[in-house]
């Protein structure tokens, strides 16, 4: 009898972790997706190339209209993590990232001035691909 409510007991434990650490999980990805939305919306440009990283390594479809937005912003940033990078090279390594497709020209090398050919590329592969959703 001892061992069948102590296997109960177990049992109400690992549910109970479960949802603790659902709940968590939960908690830090909601602060996580309001960090990376805080950063994109930035003035700074430190701020945003941060945003559009993160935006990157999340894959998440939902920061696409967010990196389109002022995308041409030739800014480099400040900091020695970001130097010789502009918030324009950040915000392409990030849309090639979430939608898995290279733009027609190149946007890696250092100081690349914004190019209105890969950002009218992103622009329309984004509208058809919302679209179908």
């Amino acid at each position: 009898m001892k061992s069948l409510v102590t296997g109960c007991n177990k049992q109400i434990m690992k549910k109970i972790g479960l949802i603790l650490l659902s709940f968590v999980l939960i908690l830090f990805s909601c602060d996580h997706d309001k960090e990376i939305r805080h950063l994109l919306n930035s003035r700074i440009p430190n701020e945003i190339i941060d945003g559009a990283y993160k935006a990157g390594e999340t894959a998440d479809e939902q920061y696409v209209p967010l990196l389109l937005k002022n995308a041409a912003d030739g800014r480099e940033g400040s900091s020695l993590h970001f130097a010789l990078l502009t918030v324009y090279s950040v915000k392409m390594f990030a849309l090639e990232r979430i939608l898995h497709v290279s733009p027609p020209h190149p946007f890696w090398k250092i100081k690349t001035p914004p190019d209105s050919v890969n950002i009218k590329f992103y622009s329309a592969l984004w509208q058809k691909t919302s679209r179908r959703k």
